[in-house]
């Protein structure tokens, strides 16, 4: 007798709110780790263009209930962000753009 186990990993998604991927300098964001059965077990990772990885609340960010909310976004906040559990799955990655705020002169 032969028994098969599955095993079914649940997947996370990453949602931006506002949702947009273009964002200014100084702007706000909430990026929030999200499954069908809760947002436990997740963090928040970026990769910046200056080539650092990090996570949510590591000099960046900070984490509330189940989001990482950045207050102000500076143009080194551009970069990949992605959910990823203790286990190895990740979410679908998000590429952020931080563009200075356009000036009019009058």
């Amino acid at each position: 007798l032969i028994s098969l186990l599955s095993c079914t990993t649940n997947q996370a998604r990453l949602t931006v709110s506002p949702s947009s991927s273009q964002f200014f300098k100084e702007d706000f964001v909430s990026l929030s780790c999200e499954e069908d059965d809760s947002s436990a077990g997740w963090t928040l990772r970026r990769n910046t263009s200056k080539q650092q990885r990090s996570q949510c609340g590591d000099g960046w960010g900070r984490w509330t209930r189940s989001s990482c909310n950045i207050s102000t976004l500076f143009t080194l906040d551009s970069g990949v962000y992605w959910c990823e559990s203790r286990e190895g799955p990740i979410s679908n990655m998000v590429n952020l753009t931080v563009t200075g705020k356009l000036s009019v002169w009058s």
